[in-house]
């Protein structure tokens, strides 16, 4: 959060002082900001090459006097299919004290996964709450790059949090240091962003779209000569490299391309204003670096300073997370012991409201009363809303006729399936909820054409007991099929109506999956105690709302969610 990006920045800035005083005189002590507990132990698990900040958080450890572990991934039982999650659970009984995690990892999410999966393992067997630094995870983000960045830039404009305006430049699609820009730049009432980088590295739409939701205003540009023909120009340059490792191979044959478009030249220098000043997470790729070596004398160099801030800002990373600076901060208690899966706290979601309950609107009546409907449905009151039916205005079943099927007298009738959508999709929506609701065999189907040529699906279903329908298929029904109607038939006429809204969370079914192949949910990563988990955002209307996966935060839309393998084509039956 931005309260925890000010906390580490107000406390490196004194720690940065006195270390300063130390190297100058014999005077200074230290030991207020050391935790100096001996049975803490930080492993550091970097399975992609690093040596910042690899070596910023071991030695930043040293200072604290707490055990060292450089755990060599190269040579581990990762290499037998290990998964992170039993690995890191050995870990943790390896120390009387707190394990501070530091992982770098190609797939995405995994410190998410582990702060919820590790906290409870550690309560269930007493030990020490372990706690996770996200050094890098593929091409998701580097939250704690982006502490020494902000630091870095705070220091350069003078602590001033008024306003920053900051080109970021280079390889913007996979650079996932300015990918925590997004989150950072929060400190600063102002914020804003021009984005230099080529179609092909541009900054991934989720992202742009999350700093406009901010607030930031987001300028683009294709070069940096383009960026330089026109008047407003930063002050603060933030370069990265082109990260040719994550590349394919259409990218990788137009590299010296679009190196050119993001490299600094000697003949732009008289168009950079007075005090500015360029960074770099670094490494630079010296055969082609977009900072090029003649500008390390310069005043333009500011990278060498913020790579020295890495050292101070994880001194106070570590020193956070062991519980000795900041205990002035208290957690949400309400939150911590709140049931259910956790919610993740970057993403933007509609929340319920403070009073709801997942029994609000059940009503009080005998368990065995036959209600004729289900009081899942009234259980469910966060994804489905009963339309009210006047008592003396029920209407007779109508809807099977139109589609050419025969009216029921009881049962229920599902309508207004993928409305909108080709006739493909809404004929593979109907047997996917068929086969959701285990409604196999029974009833008939078909899709309606509205006035103005849009399809539906429908389904109706006769002489079916949904009195034993849980939660679940209604959920997922929902899920998959917002805006469609649910009707309970009785003696011929439409007893009860309930439309069916886009439910906040996705979880626990056995055919949805993360499209994102890095994360650490995809199948494919063999981590196979992470389940998939989607959480709703948007701004409430259908057109707008969308899954965001709880780990890796890749965006999905309804459709996208589903691993349903569909096996018929509309081809195969009659449309009415």
């Amino acid at each position: 959060s931005s309260s925890d990006k000010s906390l580490t920045i107000a406390t490196v800035l004194p720690l940065k002082g006195c270390l300063v005083l130390v190297s100058a005189c014999t005077g200074g002590d230290l030991n207020s900001y050391r935790l100096r507990n001996a049975e803490s132990a930080v492993y550091t698990i970097f399975m992609e090459d690093s040596t910042r900040t690899k070596e910023s958080f071991r030695n930043a450890a040293e200072f604290h006097g707490m055990k060292v572990n450089v755990f060599d991934a190269k040579t581990s039982s990762f290499q037998k299919n290990e998964t992170i999650t039993d690995t890191i659970k050995m870990l943790c009984g390896y120390s009387t004290g707190q394990s501070l995690f530091v992982i770098r990892s190609k797939v995405e999410g995994v410190c998410r996964w582990l702060e919820e999966a590790i906290s409870e393992y550690c309560r269930q067997r007493g030990f020490p709450r372990a706690s996770f630094i996200n050094a890098g995870d593929g091409r998701h983000e580097h939250p704690s790059q982006e502490f020494l960045d902000e630091f870095s830039f705070l220091e350069h404009k003078g602590w001033d949090t008024s306003s920053i305006h900051l080109a970021l430049l280079g390889d913007l699609f996979h650079g996932r240091t300015v990918h925590s820009k997004v989150d950072g730049l929060r400190i600063y009432r102002k914020v804003f962003v021009d984005l230099i980088a080529p179609p092909e590295l541009a900054l991934p739409k989720m992202y742009e779209d999350r700093m406009i939701a901010k607030g930031y205003l987001v300028r683009k540009f294709s070069s940096i000569d383009e960026y330089l023909s026109q008047s407003k120009v930063a002050t603060i340059w933030y370069f990265t490299r082109l990260q040719l490792e994550r590349m394919g191979d259409k990218v990788l044959d137009k590299s010296m391309d679009l190196r050119k478009s993001v490299s600094m030249r000697k003949d732009f220098l008289d168009k950079i204003p007075p005090n500015t000043k360029f960074f770099h997470p670094l490494p630079r790729d010296a055969r082609y670096p977009t900072l090029p070596f003649w500008l390390d004398g310069s005043e333009l160099n500011g990278w060498d300073q913020q790579s020295q801030n890495g050292y101070f800002t994880r001194i106070v990373l570590l020193g956070m997370l062991g519980g000795h600076f900041g205990d002035d901060f208290r957690s949400d208690l309400k939150k911590a012991c709140s049931p259910g899966p956790p919610s993740s706290p970057q993403l933007q979601l509609l929340q319920s409201p403070d009073s709801y309950s997942p029994t609000q609107g059940l009503r009080d009546v005998p368990a065995d009363l036959d209600l004729g409907y289900s009081s899942a449905l009234y259980r469910s009151s966060d994804f489905i809303c009963e339309e009210l039916i006047s008592p003396t205005n029920k209407r007779k079943e109508k809807g099977s006729e139109a589609v050419g099927l025969v009216p029921i007298d009881k049962g229920v009738i599902i309508e207004n399936l993928a409305a909108g959508q080709d006739i493909d999709r809404v004929w593979s929506l109907m047997y996917m909820v068929r086969d959701i609701l285990d409604l196999h065999g029974v009833g008939g189907q078909g899709v309606r054409m509205s006035g103005d040529g849009k399809a539906s699906g429908f389904i109706s279903v006769p002489d079916v007991d949904i009195s034993n329908w849980d939660r679940q298929p209604l959920k997922r029904l929902a899920a998959i099929s917002p805006g469609s109607m649910l009707k309970v038939v009785k003696d011929g006429h439409v007893d009860k109506e309930f439309r069916l809204k886009v439910p906040p969370r996705v979880y626990n079914f056995k055919d949805i999956v993360c499209k994102n192949k890095a994360c650490v949910s995809h199948p494919g990563n063999g981590q196979r105690e992470v389940k998939p988990f989607f959480e709703r955002i948007g701004d409430g209307t259908e057109s707008e709302i969308a899954f965001a996966c709880k780990y890796c935060e890749t965006q999905h839309s309804f459709w996208e969610i589903w691993n349903y393998q569909f096996t018929y084509a509309a081809t195969e039956y009659l449309q009415i």
